[in-house]
Formats: C-alpha cells, structure tokens, sequence
C-alpha cells in the first residue's frame, strides 16, 4: 500500500498546539531551521514500513520537496514520495484540494474534514486525524490495517 501523510496541523503543529518529536538529529535540525514534527511520526513512519508500505507526503503547502526531505531526514525519516501544492497544480485533472488516486497512493491521513468529504465525494480512503487526538498514533495503525484488511 501507498500511505501519505499531511502536513500542516497534522505532522507540523500549525494553529494546534500538539506534542512535538524529539528529533534524531537535533543540532541538524536547528541549523537547517527545520519545522518541528509531531510526537509519534517516527513510530508510525516505523510500522508502516514494517507493514511494507510506502510513506509519501501529500502537502497543500508550496514547501519544496528538498526541504520536505531535509524536515524528515532530521528525523531519522525519508518519504518515498512527495506530492506539494506545484506538483498537485501540474498532475491532476480533477478540481480537488488533494486526489491521492492520481499518484497511486492508497490512503491519505490528514486533518482537514473538507479533504474527508473531497475523499468520500471522489472515492479514495482518508482518515482524518483531530490534531487535538492525543491517540493519534494508534488511531491511523487501526484504520489503516482495516484498509489494508478490505483490499
């Protein structure tokens, strides 16, 4: 399966005010000025890839994918692909926030109930993370491995 993940107020800490990761390298991450990610990343990014899955991230946001690359590394993270706002602009034909159908990523985890509604209006999986979820982890394990189960 191709799993991607959200950016803003789902990984990053944007308007919510969520528990943050420790990062792998952190001197690195102060220099290179990275955003901070949410606690837990690291061990969802772990079980996806032991479930054999690919992690992509899928961002609204204009973030460059070397600086998404850098974000992750930092941590200890790579994607396997990333998917910005300019990507999306050139690659899909339909008029939506996000369509993970056009870059055959099977699941998306994102905050936004709009991009839940845009998911059930054209027929892909999201689950939708509440940033105040403080079980967030176990949340997106448990929806995902019933996606993975009804494949």
């Amino acid at each position: 399966m191709r799993i991607a993940f959200d950016l803003d107020n789902t990984l990053i800490r944007n308007d919510f005010d969520f528990p943050l990761a420790r990062a792998k390298y952190p001197l690195l991450q102060r220099m290179l000025s990275t955003q901070l990610l949410r606690s837990g990343v690291q061990e969802l990014f772990a079980y996806c890839r032991q479930q054999g899955w690919e992690v992509w991230i899928y961002t609204t946001s204009y973030r460059s994918s070397f600086y998404i690359r850098k974000m992750l590394w930092t941590y200890g993270l790579r994607a396997d692909g990333i998917i910005n706002q300019a990507r999306h602009n050139k690659q899909v034909q339909v008029r939506s926030t996000k369509h993970p159908p056009t870059f055959g990523i099977n699941a998306l985890i994102d905050d936004s109930k709009g991009v839940e509604l845009e998911g059930q209006r054209f027929g892909f999986p999201v689950v939708q993370i509440e940033p105040t979820n403080t079980a967030w982890v176990m949340t997106v394990q448990t929806q995902l491995q019933q996606l993975a189960s009804a494949r």
